[in-house]
């Protein structure tokens, strides 16, 4: 943040020295800056030497902002101020006694500076965002992610039986704790199987033994699929069940051993329900990838046709394009 802004404002210098009358120029016309033990350095040399470190970063950045002015509506303007907001509270209070060093560290001389940049990041990541959504994923992407992804909501009640292992036990110790909390799980599985009323019998038998939460509402989970979080192995045994039946075997996880039963399976929804919300998954999957960020705003950027007449910055941009494509 800090470079990006110190190198606008020594451009800014540049335009401002040039403008001005009083700058002595050469016989070739080539308006001097600084001379010093007789040697001088011209306006020329000055913009070559910056245009070959920083120039590219500048000009791209340049382009990046008429892009975002372009691409931006009223519902990202408000996401990106709502995001910023959040980073700069959570920075505020991470520093506290320390943010006037954090501010200035940073090279903002107020709040308000460092609120207009990040708002500004934002806006330029909600439009590469829009751009992902709208120009790269495609249908057969989402038809993908809808077929792997998107599940109907499942209902089950569980008995979960801790295994109690704690740090200061040996191995042979650790052993003989998840020993007996598999048997324990499976004499409840031996004690079900036996009933003539399933579900009913599962609910009290949860409230007896459940080392879990839920075990007060019989060991109830309302609602989950594949994203909302719960352990791989238990959302798939889950999955595999049918409704009305029991888990044969206990369910291991890193919480203990699970006996499932299964209270419902909801339909999956369709697509069209759900398109908004696979796009929006999908999306934040590809940004996820090294440089993704840097590689869909040079797709973005030849949307926009955009073209480099100077050899220098056409040459590095290039050169830089190519090492963010073999880095992802």
């Amino acid at each position: 943040m800090k470079h990006k802004k110190y190198l606008l404002l020594l451009f800014c210098a540049l335009f401002l020295i040039t403008g001005c009358k009083k700058i002595p120029k050469l016989e070739n016309g080539a308006e001097v800056l600084v001379e010093v033990d007789g040697k001088q350095f011209t306006a020329n040399e000055f913009f070559d030497e910056l245009k070959e470190r920083y120039g590219t970063n500048v000009l791209v950045n340049f382009v990046n902002n008429y892009i975002t002015e372009k691409e931006i509506n009223d519902d990202l303007i408000k996401s990106a101020k709502e995001q910023a907001e959040a980073e700069f509270n959570y920075y505020k209070s991470l520093y506290k006694t320390q943010w006037s060093a954090f501010l200035s560290n940073y090279g903002y001389n107020s709040d308000n500076d460092f609120m207009k940049d990040l708002e500004e990041s934002y806006k330029q990541e909600e439009v590469v965002k829009k751009y992902i959504k709208e120009s790269v994923i495609t249908d057969e992407e989402i038809n993908e992610y809808y077929d792997k992804n998107i599940a109907g909501e499942i209902t089950v009640r569980h008995i979960l039986i801790k295994t109690n292992t704690t740090d200061s036990m040996t191995d042979s110790e650790k052993t003989e704790a998840k020993k007996k909390a598999l048997e324990s799980a499976k004499e409840i599985i031996d004690t079900l199987n036996k009933s003539e009323n399933l579900e009913n019998d599962f609910i009290e038998l949860a409230k007896e033994k459940s080392d879990d939460s839920t075990a007060s509402e019989g060991g109830l989970i309302e609602n989950f699929t594949n994203e909302s979080g719960l352990v791989e192995a238990f959302y798939d045994a889950s999955a595999k069940l049918e409704v009305g039946k029991m888990t044969a075997e206990p369910v291991e996880t890193k919480y203990g051993y699970h006996v499932i039963y299964k209270v419902k399976q909801n339909d999956k929804p369709a697509l069209d329900t759900v398109r908004e919300k696979v796009i929006s998954n999908i999306c934040d999957e590809l940004l996820s990838a090294t440089n993704a960020k840097d590689i869909y705003w040079m797709g973005l950027r030849e949307k926009y046709g955009m073209k480099i007449y100077d050899s220098i910055i056409s040459d590095t941009y290039k050169a830089a394009a190519n090492n963010l494509k073999k880095q992802s």
